[in-house]
């Protein structure tokens, strides 16, 4: 009887695009929410921002990060199930 091995090896998300990877920078770094327009005059080329964003969305809704739109700006934000996980202590 032959069993079948399974493999150690981790199966990282396919590779997203540059302008993808320039958003993700520029979401990440921001000290508040941006909106697409702040977005767009700091990115490379010329693109759909929008869909950008929703694709990131897409990518990070099963991590520890979701990248959340609250009105008009987007910025990520502690996974919802996590939050508790994460409280922060003031004197």
């Amino acid at each position: 009887m032959n069993k079948v091995k399974k493999s150690n090896v981790v199966n990282f998300p396919g590779k997203i695009t540059e302008t993808e990877r320039e958003v993700e920078a520029i979401v990440f770094a921001a000290a508040e929410p941006l909106s697409i327009e702040t977005i767009e005059s700091k990115i490379s080329k010329k693109t759909d921002v929008l869909k950008v964003l929703q694709s990131l969305q897409n990518f990070y809704s099963n991590r520890g990060i979701n990248l959340k739109k609250t009105g008009i700006k987007w910025s990520f934000r502690t996974s919802s199930d996590l939050s508790h996980e994460l409280t922060i202590f003031k004197k």
